[in-house]
C-alpha cells in the first residue's frame, strides 16, 4: 500500500484565543471517500483551508498527496481539486464555455481540453444543456458543473465543502450518486465536509467525527455505529459526551 493520500499529526490551528483544531491526527488512504462529520463551527472548512495551503497550522504537520502543505502549497494545488464556499462558476457564461476557461487555466491542450469537457457534462447529465448560461440554472445544477470544475484537471483529490448544502432531496441525492459514480471511474480521493450524516453513510467509506475542533472517532460508518444501532445515534453521542 503506498503513503495516504491525507496525513496530519497532532495539528492545530487558533485564531486569535479561539482554537479551530485540537490535536487532529488523522490518516487517509487514497481512493477513500472521506467524510468529515461535524455541527457547524466545529473545524470543518478550517480542515480543508489547511489541507489545501490556504492557511498554515498553529502547531503540528499536514501532509497531502506526500507534500508538505507549509511549504508546498502550490504542488498541493496543482494536483488537487476543490469545491468550497463558492463555486467558483462564471455565470453569465454558458456551460460548456466555463469549463473551457478554466481548461485554459489549467493550459490544458485544445483537444484534451474539449475531451475532457465533453466528458464531464456527458457524465453528469449536463451535456444537452451545455449552451445555457450558468445562471439561468437550479441550484443542483450549478452544483453538479462545480464539481465537473474541480474534477477537469484529472485531480488525485478532490475536496468537497458542504457540496450538497442547500439542495432539495432530489437534487441532493443525484449529487451523491454522481459523487460517487465519478470518485470509481476517476480513481480519485473525495474529501467532503459535511452535517449530513445521511448523506455521509450512503456516500463515504470512512468518516471522522470532529466537534470544537477535536478528533472524536475515525472508521466506517459501520465501525463508527455499530455501539449505537445509527450513525446519527453514534454521532449524537459522541458529541454528547465531548
Amino acid at each position: 500500500m503506498g503513503a495516504p493520500a491525507i496525513r496530519t499529526s497532532e495539528l492545530g490551528r487558533w485564531f486569535g484565543s479561539v482554537q479551530a483544531l485540537d490535536d487532529v491526527s488523522l490518516e487517509i488512504p487514497e481512493g477513500t471517500i472521506f467524510g468529515l462529520l461535524g455541527p457547524n463551527g466545529a473545524g470543518k472548512t478550517t480542515m480543508i483551508r489547511i489541507l489545501l495551503g490556504l492557511i498554515d497550522p498553529s502547531t503540528g504537520t499536514a501532509e497531502v498527496l506526500g507534500y508538505d502543505t507549509r511549504t508546498s502549497a502550490a504542488a498541493i494545488r496543482q494536483r488537487t481539486g476543490s469545491l468550497l464556499e463558492y463555486c467558483g462558476l462564471y455565470e453569465r457564461l454558458s456551460a460548456e464555455d466555463d469549463l473551457e476557461l478554466y481548461g485554459r487555466i489549467w493550459r490544458m491542450p485544445r483537444d484534451a481540453r474539449r475531451a475532457r469537457v465533453r466528458e464531464l457534462l456527458e457524465g453528469l447529465a449536463l451535456w444537452d444543456r451545455r449552451p445555457e448560461p450558468v445562471a439561468a440554472w437550479s441550484r443542483g445544477m450549478k452544483q453538479r458543473l462545480a464539481i465537473a470544475r474541480a474534477l477537469l484537471n484529472r485531480p488525485s483529490l478532490v475536496f468537497l465543502d458542504e457540496p450538497t448544502a442547500g439542495l432539495d432531496p432530489i437534487a441532493a441525492k443525484a449529487l451523491r450518486e454522481d459523487l460517487a459514480r465519478l470518485a470509481g471511474s476517476e480513481n480519485v480521493t473525495v474529501f467532503v465536509n459535511t452535517h449530513y450524516l445521511a448523506e455521509a453513510e450512503k456516500l463515504c467509506t470512512m468518516v471522522g467525527v470532529i466537534r470544537a475542533g477535536r478528533l472524536l472517532a475515525v472508521g466506517s460508518p459501520a465501525e463508527i455505529s455499530s455501539t449505537a444501532g445509527s450513525l446519527e445515534d453514534a454521532f449524537v453521542a459522541l458529541v454528547e459526551e465531548s
